[in-house]
């Protein structure tokens, strides 16, 4: 075998050590620039868009906050809309309410002086009935001679 054969060796190293400089030149020149510009390029990109999405996070951010704050500002106003509304009714209901009881009040004595009026009305038609009876019963017994003034006051009933 060539490769170990001894008095060769020497123009094999030197070969060898032309190549691999010959190979370490063309790759140091063209290749490895090409491919570290590649890797710049990359890293590049990635800064971008690791800045990129840094920014959109803050931005994100900044509107859950603004939309936070809205949303807040919002159920404040709402809960303010509502107690003014429940604030209102309140009113309107005791308005009603004492506007009802002044109607019922007036019904009632209304129906009170009515109830006074068939009372008294009543209490005067017993009175003049049970005279009427009295004497008739009386009449009819034949008792003698009657004294409607007598019968009369005895059927006066106290009001």
């Amino acid at each position: 075998m060539p490769q170990l054969d001894f008095s060769t060796f020497l123009p094999q190293i030197f070969w060898l050590f032309i190549s691999l400089s010959f190979l370490y030149i063309v790759l140091s020149r063209y290749a490895l620039p090409r491919v570290s510009d590649v890797i710049e390029e990359r890293k590049d990109i990635i800064a971008q868009d690791i800045d990129s999405a840094k920014e959109y996070s803050a931005e994100s951010e900044k509107a859950t906050e603004d939309l936070n704050l809205k949303l807040s500002e919002a159920k404040v106003s709402s809960q303010n809309l509502i107690n003014k509304s429940l604030q209102d009714i309140k009113e309107d209901n005791e308005i009603n309410k004492n506007i009802l009881i002044k109607e019922i009040n007036n019904e009632i004595s209304e129906a009170e002086g009515e109830i006074k009026e068939k009372k008294e009305t009543a209490l005067d038609e017993i009175s003049s009935i049970s005279e009427s009876l009295a004497i008739e019963i009386l009449e009819n017994l034949s008792v003698g001679k009657i004294d409607k003034g007598k019968i009369a006051a005895l059927s006066k009933i106290d009001k």
